[in-house]
């Protein structure tokens, strides 16, 4: 078996329903990948994409302890799993530790095994965070050095659980810190980071975002004479992503207010808001039944609007005054489209098939809780794919699943369509200095976990247009939103309810009911 010169391993991660780029990397990536493996947990769209599939263990099965920590959610998790596995799976370290003895062989290369000696032996604990690395050493943990005591490894076998332990205090972690003189409060005014003054981010100030703004993007909203960004010399009218995302251009307010952004100008002019779902841990059990069902209001165990992809399917919520003035009823499905020049693919056309499996529909749901301007769908979805678009089309029930057990949260396209990622240079300056994240020391750039670069799946701005009746069969309004409970839509014993005007009266009680 030849070696591969491109190759792609994803561990446990669902890299395509994650991905901002995701149908940007099926359609221009994947292609020029001579071989793509990856292990999971369930079927997802990852693996339907790949050449190999492996089944990992999942965290109930594991067979050995697992350690994990992140900034964005302050969490020490320390486990073991308590069953057996319940099928030919394996924990994801011994998979990769298998895929590398093999290739070991192959090419003759000795490190290939090496490398995960620890694994073959059975040693894997020894490069768990150890008394004498990581939590022993971090002052925002209790049982760290700082607190007055260890963790022993006793103890750490002892807590296989998820514990909110972890402090992530900005004076061990300030990705920030830099050489200037305190002020009495103790503040720093000042970066003199080279990148901080190329970018103009020396001292506090505000851009506006890089897409989702009414005015020219990326902007930095100061008057502040010390504030002295570089150009680059890309001009105001500049449209590519790329130069958007780098250019620091400073106006006053008096003049940004002025400016326009060209996608707004174009009738993008909703801002879309993509957070994290309750019903899902990003986007793994996205697609699990009673998941879906509880997680929008178009849940139906029985389907009875056989449209529907899966027992439920996403919904973008929309202010009801916004719905109305675009035409659209609550419950309809609409096409959520972003900027076309890169969204939902590059190059994107709509002669082409994959357009169509690839363009964003889904249900639109009333919500008088979001500004005219402003829309949100969860994130962390399942995405359609060619075969789950068959699927809908083929099956004589209509659902998306396809033959190998992959089930898409969309008719058509997902939350990725319209999403994309922005790599701000401020993110990722290598001349930083800083505190070290674990150690009482201080660095100059980049240090793993602290400045991992961050993308922004919020922001974007998108238009929306009415694609389908949500009524059964496409034929007229969905019926949940004339029953006069729905948002902007409520009947006379909704609004008194809202009012709290349903209260017991007299022994027997005697408050109004719904008729």
């Amino acid at each position: 078996m030849p070696s591969p010169t491109k190759a792609i391993f994803t561990t446990n991660v669902n890299l395509i329903n994650n991905a901002k780029w995701a149908y940007g990397m099926i359609k221009n990536v994947n292609p020029n990948v001579e071989l793509i493996v990856t292990m999971d947990t369930q079927m997802t769209a990852s693996v339907e994409y790949s050449d190999f599939g492996l089944p990992a263990n999942s965290w109930v099965e594991f067979e050995d302890l697992e350690v994990t920590a992140s900034c964005s959610n302050p969490f020490l998790q320390i486990w073991k799993g308590g069953i057996k596995p319940l099928y030919d799976s394996k924990d994801d370290l011994a998979i990769l530790a298998g895929i590398a003895a093999a290739l070991g062989k192959v090419t003759g290369d000795k490190r290939f095994h090496t490398h995960f000696k620890f694994e073959h032996e059975g040693k894997r604990s020894i490069y768990h965070p150890a008394p004498a690395r990581h939590l022993h050493h971090d002052g925002g943990l209790p049982g760290g050095r700082h607190h007055g005591r260890q963790i022993r490894p006793a103890r750490r076998r002892a807590c296989c659980c998820s514990a909110p332990t972890r402090a992530f205090r900005s004076t061990n972690r300030c990705m920030t810190t830099i050489r200037s003189t305190p002020t009495r409060a103790g503040c720093i005014p000042t970066r003199d980071d080279p990148t901080a003054l190329s970018c103009g981010e020396n001292f506090i100030v505000h851009r506006e975002g890089p897409e989702a703004t009414p005015y020219l993007p990326n902007v930095i909203v100061s008057s502040n004479p010390l504030v002295r960004p570089n150009d680059y010399g890309i001009p105001l009218d500049a449209e590519h992503w790329d130069e958007r995302t780098v250019r620091n251009v400073k106006m006053s307010w008096a003049d940004t207010k002025n400016s326009k952004n060209f996608l707004w100008e174009k009738g993008f002019q909703f801002y879309c808001l993509t957070p994290k779902s309750r019903h899902s841990v990003h986007s793994s059990w996205a697609n699990v039944d009673w998941h879906l069902i509880w997680n929008s209001n178009f849940g139906d165990p029985y389907r009875v609007d056989k449209r529907l992809p899966n027992v439920g399917e996403h919904q973008i919520h929309m202010n009801p005054q916004a719905a109305r003035d675009l035409g659209i009823a609550d419950g309809d499905y609409v096409y959520v489209d972003a900027n076309p020049a890169d969204r939902p693919y590059l190059g994107a056309t709509p002669s082409d098939p994959f357009y169509k499996v690839s363009r964003l529909m889904l249900r639109l749901t009333y919500n008088t809780a979001y500004p005219y301007n402003v829309v949100m769908m969860k994130h962390g979805s399942f995405i359609a794919t060619e075969k789950t678009v068959k699927a809908q089309q083929t099956r004589p029930d209509g659902l998306s699943l396809t033959e190998e057990g992959y089930i898409s949260n969309f008719r058509f396209g997902s939350q990725q369509s319209v999403t994309r990622n922005w790599h701000m240079p401020m993110h990722q300056t290598d001349t930083l200095f800083h505190k070290s994240k674990a150690f009482m020391s201080f660095l100059f750039g980049g240090e793993a976990d602290n400045h991992a670069v961050n993308t922004v799946p919020k922001e974007c701005l998108i238009r929306i247009t009415k694609a389908e009746d949500g009524g059964l069969g496409g034929k007229g309004p969905w019926k949940p939103g004339l029953n006069g409970m729905s948002p902007d839509a409520e009947g006379k014993p909704m609004k008194k309810y809202l009012a709290g005007e349903f209260s017991g009266k007299g022994e027997g009680g005697g408050g109004a009911t719904f008729e």
